[in-house]
């Protein structure tokens, strides 16, 4: 039975026949409101009818203070009683001449069901027997205001014993037993749910019975939603079909959309304990046609012990399709929980296991450089998916023990991320020394130290750039950045090309080449037994290459200098160490702290996009690097006697011979910048490093000849 009137509307009549029903033409109407809810009501009504308003702010007679001469409503927030219950009489005048109105929000509420007074007389009750008034008195206010509609009668109980919930299954499905009522009160939300079509909890008084069933009836409804046979459950819990107009969807799911407290809720419809419906579950024929159900554990449970008999068989690219549609489904369901982040993670298992299969099973190559840099579908994408795995950790560990991940996700992910991932490292490095030994390699690819000609075009061109210069940068990340800045700035333009980086890939080399200068005044030579870079016969040291910058119009800026003056100019060279010295440094989980990096990196280079209205960016970077599996053998090499110099990953002398550990580089390699006397053998094994130089980094290194450590990713930005 819905309201006919709103509580404004009942307090207008009440004042208007106090008015119309007392002696005096200009009366004073006393109102007396226990609990003191209605003060605003009254006192709109009582402008609407033209009458002075005045409200007892301490004690009634403080209305005596001043007699009225127009007709008046005289308010007071209380009951007609004193403290000991004793009616007062200090008002037998206005009784006499004006009128008195009773009516606290209760009694006025009830008025607003005119034609169901009887029924509604609970409303009065359930507030004058409240412990909590005022909570039943904001149910009230809010639902009788004249806002939105007047609700039914039954819906304005529910609320006030459901604390203002209106829908007594989602409030069970949500809060459980959390503030059900007692007694009578728990019997009328029994019944309602019944009404609502939750037949199980029929004839039950026990809260938490009353509660399992609802839940259950509601997994049960979301299973059938899904594409269950609903013949599989007991008739108690088929759930009827919709006879409403538009889309339905399950309680459940409604519930989840607008909860505030998902990741609590998880725990309860995830909870191996739970298992709602395990006997009809666990031998479902077909449970990923019900992957889009995330309420129940015995389908989640599963789901994935389907998805691993998918991945022992080779069924890597089902895997991904498959883990990406339960994850975005937890995801948009229950948001950053340990159930979703274990899918997650699931979706980098598969995809790498997917790159890891499709290496194996390519033919051998020539073109190494084309292999690992090509930007759209070069093998870089399986260093990529090895750091986002590592990078992910080990979600299952915040899972339930019940939960099948528990046991086999770990396994999984050390599969690929060492043993496999360290095969696919030995053989790219093999290939490398195949194209090396086979004479010319990297012919017709951009190259590093060419890299200011090559682009002198529009360096010199009078357009504003800046160049960002990232020590260790490996393909993989480059391309991260570039993504970051694809979906910071979308108005401009990001691309990406593959260069050639020096060899030897140590940062010396590296930073040496990208300075300016003509691509044929770049040398590598042997002096006094060391390797030295040059421009124009000249050794490139930090503060030469600084000189050659700013010779060269550039402002020169290292990370976290503050210089704001130069940011201002329109040639810009700046310049950030932090990814080579935190894996120099040996740090615990340097892969979290690069993926920190790049985040650091993507708000400078946007920040200062947005400020400098550049015409045009470059990122570039020195060297890459290998970052080994945490657990590997390193061996311990002795460097040739005839090196004179020794690093961890190369050696260079005059008189090297060809048997020289790793591949061997001298003038007949032809990359352009070695002198003739040079010969520097660098190795290409993974796990070698040359004995004397210790193993201060044993995860991290560059200097080698690796894919991962000399293809670089340069990224150009340029306004559309």
């Amino acid at each position: 039975m819905p309201a006919t009137k709103t509580l404004p509307q009942c307090a207008h009549d009440a004042i208007e026949t106090a008015i119309d029903e007392a002696a005096d033409e200009d009366p004073v109407i006393l109102w007396w409101d226990d609990g003191g809810f209605l003060r605003d009501i009254v006192e709109h009504a009582s402008t609407q009818l033209r009458c002075e308003f005045r409200a007892a702010e301490q004690t009634p007679l403080e209305l005596r203070a001043e007699a009225p001469r127009d007709r008046t409503v005289w308010y007071v927030p209380h009951a007609k009683e004193d403290d000991d219950g004793n009616k007062v009489d200090w008002f037998k005048d206005v009784e006499h001449t004006g009128d008195v109105v009773e009516q606290n929000i209760g009694k006025l509420a009830a008025r607003c069901f005119e034609n169901d007074r009887l029924q509604a007389a609970t409303i009065r009750t359930a507030y004058e027997d409240a412990e909590n008034r005022e909570k039943v008195a904001q149910t009230l206010y809010e639902e009788l205001n004249g806002e939105g509609g007047l609700p039914s009668l039954q819906g304005l109980q529910t609320k006030i014993v459901l604390d203002g919930h209106d829908d007594p299954v989602q409030f069970v499905l949500e809060h459980g037993t959390w503030n059900l009522p007692e007694g009578d009160d728990l019997l009328k939300i029994r019944d309602l749910l019944v009404d609502d079509g939750v037949t199980a909890v029929e004839g039950e008084s026990d809260p938490r019975t009353i509660v399992e069933r609802t839940r259950r009836w509601a997994v049960a409804e979301w299973l059938v939603d899904e594409g269950l046979d609903k013949s599989l459950l007991p008739q108690e819990y088929q759930p009827e079909p919709s006879t409403g107009f538009g889309v339905s969807r399950p309680e459940l799911r409604s519930v989840l959309s607008k909860t505030a407290q998902k990741q609590e809720l998880a725990n309860v419809y995830l909870d191996p304990d739970q298992r709602f419906w395990h006997d009809i579950l666990r031998t479902y024929d077909e449970p990923w046609e019900l992957v889009d159900c995330p309420v129940d554990a015995s389908l989640e449970h599963r789901l994935w012990d389907e998805w691993i008999q998918s991945f022992n068989s080779g069924e890597y690219e089902t895997c991904v399709t498959q883990a990406k549609q339960r994850h975005n489904r937890l995801d948009s369901t229950y948001g950053d929980v340990p159930w979703t982040n274990v899918w997650e993670q699931a979706i980098d298992v598969a995809t790498l296991a997917d790159e890891l299969a499709t290496w194996e099973e390519r033919g051998d190559t020539s073109d190494v450089v084309d292999l690992y840099g090509d930007v759209d579908g070069g093998t870089w994408q399986i260093d990529n998916a090895v750091f986002n795995l590592i990078v992910s950790g080990e979600p299952e560990t915040g899972l339930p023990e019940e939960h099948p991940a528990t046991a086999t996700l770990d396994d999984l992910r050390s599969s690929l991320t060492e043993s496999r991932y360290l095969e696919y490292l030995t053989d790219l490095g093999d290939l490398v020394v195949d194209q090396i030994e086979a004479g010319s390699p990297f012919v017709g690819e951009n190259h590093a130290h060419q890299f200011f000609a090559e682009e002198q075009e529009h360096l010199q061109s009078g357009q504003s750039v800046a160049l960002f210069i990232v020590d260790a940068l490996r393909f993989d990340l480059a391309h991260e950045l570039a993504d970051s800045i694809r979906r910071e700035l979308p108005q401009l333009e990001v691309d990406e090309s593959t260069w050639v980086g020096t060899l030897p890939s140590d940062t010396e080399f590296g930073k040496a080449a990208l300075t300016p200068g003509s691509k044929f005044s770049f040398n590598i030579e042997l002096q006094d037994g060391e390797l030295v870079p040059e421009r124009n016969d000249r050794k490139i040291t930090n503060h030469y290459r600084q000189t050659l910058l700013e010779n060269d119009g550039w402002s020169y800026i290292m990370q976290d200098a503050e210089d704001e003056v130069g940011w201002s100019n329109t040639r810009v060279a700046y310049y950030w160490n932090d990814i080579d010295e935190t894996g120099e440094k040996e740090l615990t989980n340097f892969e979290e702290l690069f993926s920190d990096r790049i985040e650091a990196i993507s708000r400078i280079i946007c920040e200062k996009l947005r400020k400098g209205e550049w015409d045009r960016a470059y990122i570039l970077s020195d060297h890459g690097f290998v970052s080994l599996p945490k657990h590997v053998d390193i061996d311990d090499l002795h460097p040739p006697d005839y090196a004179e110099q020794v690093t961890r990953r190369w050696v260079a002398g005059t008189d090297l011979d060809d048997d020289a550990p790793g591949v061997l580089l001298d003038e007949d390699t032809h990359l352009g910048y070695l002198d003739d006397d040079a010969r520097v053998s660098i190795l290409a094994d993974p796990i070698q490093r040359f004995r004397n130089q210790g193993l201060p980094d044993a995860r991290f290194y560059h200097g080698g000849i690796l894919p991962q450590e000399f293809v670089l990713n340069f990224v150009t930005i340029t306004q559309e």
